[in-house]
């Protein structure tokens, strides 16, 4: 009579072991894939917060006159600013407030109501100074206004740098 009973404990055996290597095999790649997208996705963000740290855009001289806003802006930071117009995103955003905070119109450039004549639609690029003129009409126009009012201003250029300032009508 022949004794079998020795031989089934160890296949069980082999048998678990080859599923425990291809289960932690799986796992291993798993996590490599996981690992992988998470530092693309690190990098990308990183770049991006570089980029935002590194603009810096501000406004030179800012004046109004006969419907229109004249500025002269300068790009002192490290990576160059897009001046776009247009509806379709990015674009560059313009908001006008009274003295108080309460906001007079919110729009972007090229619409009908900030229209922008001068500087838009190509770069400042680093260490340039630009001249943007927007010629304001409908809910942005300023001409039920008194004289001497105060009148402030920011802008968002297509989420790389924003600015803003202040001028008397």
């Amino acid at each position: 009579m022949t004794n079998k009973k020795g031989l089934t404990p160890i296949i069980a055996v082999i048998l678990l072991m080859m599923m425990t290597v291809a289960a932690a095999g799986a796992g291993f790649f798993w996590f490599v894939r996981i690992q992988g997208e998470l530092q693309s996705g690190g990098e990308n963000y990183a770049t991006d917060l570089g980029e935002t740290i590194n603009s810096n855009l501000y406004v030179v001289t800012s004046e109004y006159s006969s419907g229109d806003i004249n500025l002269i802006v300068r790009n002192t930071g490290g990576v160059d600013i897009p001046v776009n117009k247009g509806l379709d995103s990015p674009t560059t955003s313009l908001i006008l407030q009274q003295g108080d905070g309460t906001v007079i119109c919110s729009t972007y450039l090229g619409s009908s109501i900030a229209e922008c004549t001068k500087g838009c639609g190509n770069d400042i690029l680093v260490g340039e100074t630009q001249a943007i003129t927007i010629d304001l009409s409908g809910d942005c126009s300023l001409t039920s206004y008194s004289e001497d009012t105060s009148i402030g201003f920011s802008m968002d250029f297509s989420g790389k740098a924003g600015t803003g300032g202040e001028f008397k009508l």
